[in-house]
Formats: C-alpha cells, structure tokens, sequence
C-alpha cells in the first residue's frame, strides 16, 4: 500500500513538474534520463525507450489486434473480470475466483489527449476506447537506481487489469523471472507471476519463485514493480511481448544497457544474495523426518548418522535435521555439541505456518499457541484463516502473519529457541500459502501480498538473526528458504540462499535433474545467486502397483552431486514420504563418487567465496549462463545444461541418463579440460568423454581459479 501511495504522489508530482505549454499535435514527445530517452509518439500511438547511443531498444507495438484471444495493443485495460488472471487454486482451499465472473471488456488506448515534458520527466493523458470515458495516464520518471520508471494509470472507474505490449523482434531473447524451468530464454512461453508450489495446479503453471523481471538481449530490462498476479507472455503467440497484471495500475522500471548494467541496476532495486557464511559451502547431509515416522524412530536415526559422521572421513561440514523438535531437548543440545565436536555445524527447521499435523517438524503446542497469541493471518471478521496443512491427513493449519509486531515478537521467541541449541542455520521453509481471502495486521489482503509475503518472511527472519549475531560474536547464522519474491525489495537481500523445491527425483527435463540448471541461471540472473539444490532429487513419488515406490538410481545420485559441484551449495537432501537418501545408501561405489564430487566442490569453495563477494557489489552472478559471454548462445541447447562459475571456469555435467560423453559448447578462447588438459579452442562445440566417474570441467588457458 505504501508503494501504490509513493506511485500515486509521484504521478502527481510529474504532472505539476512539467512544462506548461503542449508540444503540437503531430511532435512526440522525449524525455531524456541518464539510463536513456523516453519518446511518446502520437501517430501511430507507441511508447519507446532509446539507450544511450539513441538506439531504439524497446517499443510498444502499434495498432490493435487479437491473437489466440489476446489482445495486444500499446495499453489495454479491462473491465468486469480478467480469465488469463484467474488465481491458481491450492488443494484444500476454496477457489479464489468468482463462481460467475463478470463478462470481460477490454478497451485499448487510442491517442493523445495532452502531453508534456519537463525536467521531471514526461507525462500523457490517453483517450481509450471505453464508453465509460476511463483514461490512462502514462508517466515517465526517473526510477532508482539508474532505471526509468515507466507508469501507467487508469482513472475513471474500476479497473481489473491493465496490460501492456511491447515488439519483439526475431530473435529477441528474455533472460530471469526467478525459478523458470523451461529454459534460460523464455521466448516463446507464457506463464505468471504467482508464488506457487510448482506441482499445483500443474509444473507448467507457476514455481516457487517469481520475479517479476527480464533481461533482453536488445539492450534492455524490465522489473515490474507491482506485487499483484501477472501473466508474461515472451512472444508467445505472436511477435510481441505482453504483460498483464491484476491491477488498473501498471509500473514498469527500465533499465537499458548490456547485460551487466541492466542486472546491477534492477538487482540494486529487488536485492541480492550477500555472500553465505563459508561453513554453509561444505557439503552438507540431511535427515528428513517422513510423514508418520515415530519420534523415537527418527531420534534413532539421527543418532546413527552422528555415529557414522564420527568414525567415518566424509567431508561434510554441516548435518541438518529437520524433526528436531521433537527430539528432547536434551538429545538436541547433545547432538550438536557431538557435531561441533567434529567441525560439523547444525541446520534444524522452521516453517512460515503453524499445524498440529504430523509432519514431525515443530514441537506440540505450536500450532495451538500461534492461535492463542493472535499471530496468525485471518478473515474478515478477525477470525483465524484455517486451510489444510500439505501433509496428509488433512489437518487444520494457519499462516503466521509476518506483518504484525506480535508475530514478529513470537517468530523472535521461536528462532531465538532454534539457535540457542548451538545450531548455525535453519531451512525457513514454505511461504506459497497465502490466500487471496486472508487479512494481515499491515492492512494488505492475500491478493496484493501473496507475491511478496516470502520477501517479508525473509526480511523479518534475517532482522532477527542479525540481532542475534550481535549478542553472540563470532556466531555466523545461514538460513535459506523455498517460496521466494523478485520484485523490489526481494527476498534476495535477506535470505543467505534459497533451495528449489520439491525437484522429482528422476531426469525429467521440466521438474527433475535436468531443470535445475536453468532455474539456477534465471534466478542468478536477478540477483538471487546462492543456490542449494537436494542432490538426488526430493519427490521420489513414483508409485508402481505391486512394487511400490521407484527408488533413486545410484547414476541419478551421482549424476546430481556432480551437478551440485560448482553451484554455490551442496546439499543431500530427502524425502519426507520415502525417506533417506545418504551417500551410503547405494553401496561403496556411489559413496566413493560422492565422495569425490564432495572434495572437489571444496577445492571450488575459493572460487565461490571471491566471486559471490563480486556478485554482492556488481551484480553479476556467481553462476553465469552462457548467453552472458557468447552472444547469440542462448538459442543453443548448451546454454540450459552448462555454465560459468565466475569468469574462467565452466561446468558441463551430464543431466540425461545412460549418457557417458556429452556435447560442450565452450566459449571463445583456450580451455583446457579440468585445468590440465591439452589447449582446446572455444567458440565451438566439441565432445567430451563422461564416464559415471567424470565431470567434465574446463578452465580458461593460464588462469587457476581453484587456487
């Protein structure tokens, strides 16, 4: 609600800036920022932002037309309801969405009432074809961090959406949006902005984290600055992009450059990773406790983990167990104190919502004194807004309510609690629940606060952990969540990493092995660097009548650790439903090559260290997709399964089963495989050799980065 004041004063404040005489009928209309000049052309109608050099990087299309029902046109608004912003429906929940939406009209700008320019920049008042007389007013402002603040609002009466389109020429290719899976170019698909467990309604729709934000490989990127639900279409079903979003307020932040001042500038604004703590870098092992196991059972299980890290070599340097709580207190503080003893720190778990269901991970009485305290989002009337928890059975769960000072209070209690026991870091788990019928104590409704609600469990989580590193020096605390935010003030500058979710444990190309690595690079594309995969995949949920679950291969464990090498995390993970899935689980010949991938991620722990510190200042990522050094590599295969860790090294795992050699794409110059190897000339493909023992890896000719 602040934000939408900000935007409204600052419309104002344009207007009254601007030049007091109109430039003539047929003359556009410029104003000249330092990321850029912004020109309103009346006839044909377009909008335009020109670079530096004057070139013309990003227009909006001319005319009106429909395509596959959609209608693009440089501004449309829309009355009554909106069905490509319908609200995905969580299972369990009521459908967000009317049961008989009103009919929806769609109106489109069509010319230029008045317009200025002035050193405040620019504003316009545009007829639409609306019976109703709306109009929109379109402002262009100076926006932070060196971008160009692109407004546009509907006045006159209600609106529903607004929408705006934008030509993109061929070969036109947009690189982010957070956790996208299809590919580190999102030309040619169409999804929205909605904070989403990704298996629901289904993995096409939506993932953990949106961000609202693109890079072009025209000069150009975007950050909508709007938290409502928004549908993308990256050229889709025709040679425009388009977005719409549930508001009849559209707010664009332009940045224009290449690549690497377009992403320091929009990640100045929605934050970024700062550098993890080094200890969360090592290989770390984790002990879910599974739906329905006894707590005597998992304390036993724990128990011969610590036995087994204790007589044992393995290079791990942290062991989360996530059905702490309902250990004794005294078995907790004894576990850690037995880790530490052996250099290894302790993760343990928190989770955005309170339930008395069976998942093992909060204490009793949690979900009952949550209610008690007030502390969680409710109705209308006040009361508390139950819906089911995601573990079987179906129990009652309620939503902490962030925005209240005595929820953030009791969270202080409860992570305080968490940290007392010696542990260093914790999984800050879920956050996707927010539902468009829930209150919060800040004013704002589930509709305008689903998006960001994981950006504020970040930030109010990392107030409380900054304050407890200040009463405990030399304490390093990481915390890494799943649901995560993209837009201003994001979850990114809060949060130490962020994990993927729920990744099917199999090679599936848009959930499982293969996936990560394009979620990875989009998401560092816009600041959110650290990145900690469950190596073997989570959702082993295949189910075979007669044969029961599909267990996790020995070549997909191992082909996942090597994948995790050179990201900035390496983490074993496990299922909740089927259990554990430890390096020893299959047998010595995996273990050995766990083992191997292990150490050689700790070789690379230097390398991520210096170049996350870079990351932090300039905002180029740790992780670096090829399209950031070979132009024209995003359309090549190889820019969604390798990638650069900082300048000069480059991973190549293999993602695809029984495959022993895998195509390279290396970048211009010389490389030599694994920093050893006989000179290769780059800018070309070749095939490397990829037995279950390798992980091809290449650094550039006369540089060591893993000194």
């Amino acid at each position: 609600m602040r934000r939408a004041v900000a935007v409204q004063l600052l419309v104002v404040a344009a207007v009254l800036c601007t030049a007091a005489v109109p430039a003539s009928a047929s003359t556009p209309v410029r104003a000249r920022f330092a990321g850029g000049t912004v020109v309103l052309d009346r006839s044909p109608l377009r909008l335009r932002v020109l670079d530096a050099r004057g070139r013309t990087v990003l227009g909006s299309v001319t005319g009106d037309r429909s395509t596959a029902g959609v209608r693009y046109a440089p501004l449309t608004l829309t009355v009554g309801s909106e069905p490509e912003l319908r609200i995905p429906r969580l299972p369990g929940t009521p459908d967000p969405n009317p049961a008989h939406p009103a009919a929806a009209h769609r109106y489109v700008a069509t010319s230029v009432i008045a317009a200025h320019a002035g050193p405040g920049g620019l504003t316009a008042t545009l007829r639409t074809n609306d019976p109703a007389r709306r109009r929109i007013v379109l402002t262009a402002t100076p926006g932070p961090a060196g971008t160009i603040a692109i407004t546009a609002l509907v006045t006159g009466g209600r609106t529903v959406a607004l929408s705006a389109a934008f030509d993109a020429p061929a070969g036109e290719a947009f690189h982010g949006f957070g956790g996208r899976r299809e590919g580190t170019d999102l030309r040619g698909h169409a999804f929205t902005s909605w904070v989403l467990d990704y298996r629901f309604p289904d993995v096409s729709h939506t993932y953990y984290v949106a961000a609202p934000q693109f890079v072009s490989s025209r000069g150009y990127g975007v950050l909508l600055d709007r938290t409502e639900i928004a549908r993308w279409r990256m050229a889709s079903d025709t040679s425009a992009w388009r977005v719409a979003i549930g508001s009849g307020e559209l707010r664009l932040l332009v940045a224009t450059g290449p690549p690497a001042t377009v992403m320091r500038r929009i990640t100045a604004i929605t934050g970024r990773h700062r550098p993890a703590p080094a200890w969360s870098l090592r290989p770390t092992l984790s002990r879910t406790i599974r739906i329905g196991e006894t707590p005597a059972d998992y304390q036993g299980e724990v128990l011969a983990d610590v036995a087994r890290l204790e007589r044992s070599a393995l290079p791990v340097g942290a062991y989360a167990f996530e059905g702490w709580a309902t250990m004794p207190r005294d078995v907790v503080l004894d576990v850690i104190r037995r880790l530490r003893a052996r250099g290894i720190h302790a993760i343990l778990y928190l989770r955005a919502f309170a339930s008395a269901d069976r998942a093992g991970t909060e204490p009793p009485g949690v979900y009952a004194d949550a209610l008690a305290q007030g502390v969680v989002a409710t109705r209308a009337d006040g009361s508390p807004y139950l819906f089911d928890s995601s573990f079987p059975p179906p129990t009652p769960a309620a939503l902490i309510d962030f925005t209240s000072p005595r929820a953030r209070v009791w969270w202080t209690a409860r992570i305080t609690d968490l940290l007392d026991t010696g542990a260093d870091g914790f999984m800050n788990d879920f956050g996707e629940q927010v539902l468009p019928g829930m209150h919060f104590s800040g004013g704002q409704t589930g509709v305008t606060l689903h998006n960001s609600f994981p950006a504020i469990q970040a930030q109010v989580t990392r107030g409380i952990v900054s304050a407890y590193e200040a009463l405990h020096p030399g304490r390093q605390i990481f915390f890494f969540q799943r649901a995560g935010w993209g837009g201003a003030d994001g979850s990114a500058g809060a949060e130490s990493a962020a994990f993927p979710g729920d990744e099917s444990a199999d090679w599936n190309a848009r959930t499982g092995l293969p996936s990560i690595v394009p979620d990875m690079l989009n998401r560092a594309a816009g600041g959110a660097y650290g990145f900690t995969t469950d190596i073997g995949g989570y959702a082993d949920f295949h189910f075979v009548s007669g044969k029961g679950f599909t267990p996790v291969s020995p070549e997909l464990f191992t082909r996942w650790a090597q994948a995790s090498v050179f990201m900035t995390h390496f983490r074993v993970h496990n299922s909740a439903l089927t259990g554990v899935k430890m390096p020893w689980s299959f047998g010595p010949v995996t273990q050995r090559r766990w083992v191997a991938a292990a150490r050689l991620h700790e070789r690379a722990m230097g390398l991520i260290e210096r170049t996350w510190r870079t990351a932090t200042a300039t905002g180029m990522p740790v992780t670096r997709p090829l399209w950031l050094v070979m132009p024209g590599a995003a359309a090549s295969p190889r820019a969604n399964d390798e990638w650069l860790l900082g300048a000069d090294l480059l991973a190549a795992p293999v993602l695809r089963e029984h495959m022993r050699s895998r195509p390279v794409l290396l970048p211009p110059g010389c490389w030599r495989r694994e920093g050893t190897g006989p000179a290769v000339h780059g800018g070309r493909t070749i095939t490397a050799r990829a037995s279950l023992d390798q992980l091809p890896w290449f650094t550039r000719c006369g540089t060591r980065p893993l000194r």
